[in-house]
């Protein structure tokens, strides 16, 4: 035997299936068999608890539970279960995961599980909130979790407001505002700045509708970042605007509405959340029950209080924001909602999952009106609509990018002359994206590269080099016809032109 400073340690050899029976014994009941001393004349040498031992003729656990006699003594030993709901104490809640008391009575049941617990408190393991929370029922767990409040923080240059009392909200007067897809675009070829980003990785940027002169973005840090993506008033770089705070994981999603004034954003502590834009004030809070993928508000000018969020537990919901209550639920896939993409005038959305499925709805009605599948299909976790609203554009999981028709009198066929390659996408939910005049596509990479494709020809134009990790967000500028915003796994978002 090796002495050590706990005690004497001495290895022995013997199956698994043994070790776990004795663990167990001596778990349940306090006593187990030696395998370090010699058998008596009965065949076993005892140690531990051999009173109990002595009751119980010496059996192991498995000769025990044959007998419904010895199985309900057993139930009798467990401590009490606890109150659902209390973290910490006497009466916290264990569940099936609580343990044995190894010196109540075992016979006829006489003392109560809870007197016995609560002599035995002080040798117990205490249960932190942390691993409480985790022995709770999977729709208790968040429940019991005290949500943040929401705050947000001003960082830009100077005040909040200029010299003219205006915000960042103002579009800056030298910017073009012309319709976006109105000018030619071009594939960027030089960085011109680096955000920090977040830590952990970035999960979706988004523009400011139409003028582009702001920058929102999410990422796994539980962090809503605003930047200036024109230029501060000192022309001396493209700074951290506003941060806003108020979700405890990881944010998975985020949406402007038609005018910019507000935004959604879902999170991992399965919230939905709605903020303005200038002030970082969240407006509502609505609680989910499962984890949110996507969130989408109806791009409609006159539906802006309707809004569609994709949950992993395969159904779509639609909210009104001015309830906060679910007014239409869509539930026809089979996995986990991966995107939401309006279709036909926005009277129409498509829905892809990890059933590997696109499925096409009527706005407000549960039943598809087109499901897109077949046995060869790869999984498609981003979907995008070209800017001519006639095709939209799939990743696929096999390392390709396909288009299909985007109209119901077209059945919303695949069209095959269509297919881009080249890049790496595979176990991963790459983005991708449309230049707004549609000439370029352009994706993310496995690899840490950001793609180029001409739309019409399909032939690769560029391959970037931009980080060392994956790419998995790449967002164009609606007015800066060259410049893009690209981030991935790194957290860094990086602004070419």
């Amino acid at each position: 035997a090796k002495k050590t400073l706990s005690g004497y340690v001495q290895k022995e050899s013997f199956d698994n299936a043994t070790f776990q029976i004795q663990k167990r014994t001596f778990d349940m009941l306090g006593y187990t068999e030696d395998p370090t001393i010699a058998s008596d004349d009965d065949g076993v040498k005892i140690v531990g608890d051999l009173s109990t031992a002595t009751k119980f003729n010496n059996q192991d656990i498995t000769m025990l539970t044959n007998s419904k006699k010895d199985s309900k003594i057993l139930k009798k030993r467990r401590k009490n279960k606890g109150t659902l709901g209390i973290v910490g104490g006497k009466n916290s809640y264990k569940g099936p995961w609580a343990e044995y008391n190894s010196n109540s009575s075992s016979g006829g049941g006489s003392g109560s599980s809870g007197d016995s617990d609560e002599g035995n408190d002080s040798e117990t393991t205490p249960i932190t909130p942390d691993r409480a929370t985790l022995l709770l029922p999977e729709n208790d767990q968040y429940a019991l979790r005290k949500q943040d409040e929401e705050t947000t923080e001003f960082f830009g240059p100077g005040g909040e407001l200029d010299y003219q009392g205006r915000t960042y909200m103002h579009i800056p007067p030298t910017l073009s505002k012309e319709e976006p897809g109105s000018k030619e675009c071009f594939v960027p070829k030089k960085l011109i700045h680096t955000w920090d980003g977040h830590h952990g990785g970035t999960n979706k940027l988004q523009f400011f509708p139409r003028s582009g002169h702001l920058l929102l973005s999410c990422g796994n840090d539980s962090k809503i970042l605003l930047y200036d993506a024109f230029r501060d008033s000192n022309n001396k770089g493209y700074p951290l605007l506003r941060g806003f705070f108020g979700h405890s994981k990881a944010v998975k999603d985020i949406n402007f509405n038609y005018s910019g004034d507000k935004f959604l954003s879902c999170s991992y502590d399965r919230t939905i959340k709605q903020w303005d834009t200038e002030t970082g004030k969240c407006i509502s809070r609505i609680k989910l029950n499962s984890l949110p993928n996507v969130i989408k508000y109806n791009p409609l000018e006159s539906l802006q209080t309707e809004f569609l969020v994709g949950l992993t537990n395969k159904k779509i919901e639609q909210y009104d924001l001015r309830s906060n209550e679910v007014i239409q639920t869509y539930d026809h896939h089979l996995g986990a909602i991966n995107s939401i993409t309006f279709l036909e005038d926005n009277r129409r959305f498509l829905t892809s999952s990890d059933d590997k499925s696109l499925k096409v709805w009527n706005w407000q009605i549960n039943i598809p009106i087109k499901a897109i599948a077949h046995p060869a299909q790869h999984s498609m976790p981003c979907v995008k609509l070209h800017p001519s609203r006639k095709y939209f554009a799939a990743q696929s999981m096999d390392n390709t990018i396909l288009t299909f028709n985007a109209y119901k009198h077209k059945n919303y066929k695949k069209n095959k002359k269509k297919l881009f390659i080249g890049h790496n996408s595979a176990g991963y939910g790459i983005d991708l994206n449309f230049s707004y005049d549609g000439k370029i596509l352009m994706s993310g990479d496995n690899n840490g590269y950001a793609f180029f494709w001409d739309w019409k020809t399909c032939k690769l134009i560029k391959k970037l080099k931009i980080d060392d990790k994956l790419i998995n967000c790449i967002e164009p500028n609606p007015q800066e016809v060259s410049r893009v915003a690209i981030s991935g796994l790194s957290g860094k978002i990086y602004y070419y032109e």
